[in-house]
């Protein structure tokens, strides 16, 4: 499970859930082919509205990325960095430790 942290990364770039969205954005790019097998009329045209959603869900999830959709995990993490009682404010911001102490986070 450890590989798929360093994706989470990835959210200090944008302020949104870049690690989320991304799994909407690869959705999205999967129903872009389609399009070539699937003839002309009514289903033609809600495979467009269904990849027009999967893409609009993926750009705003990048920017803002309600708090329902993240998964428990997250949201446990978001109210601890809100409260400031999350691993790095009590080692580092807290006094609780120090950089260079060694110690893994």
């Amino acid at each position: 499970m450890k590989r798929w942290l360093r994706l989470l990364a990835l959210n200090d770039l944008f302020p949104g859930q870049l690690a989320l969205a991304m799994t909407w954005l690869g959705a999205w790019m999967m129903t872009v082919p389609l399009a070539e097998f699937i003839p002309e009329g009514t289903a033609k045209g809600l495979l467009g509205i269904f990849s027009f959603a999967l893409l609009a869900a993926g750009l705003v999830g990048t920017f803002w990325y309600p708090m329902f959709l993240r998964p428990p995990w997250m949201r446990r993490d978001a109210e601890l960095q809100a409260r400031g009682e999350d691993l790095f404010a009590k080692r580092f911001l807290q006094g609780q430790g120090k950089p260079s102490d060694g110690q893994q986070p």
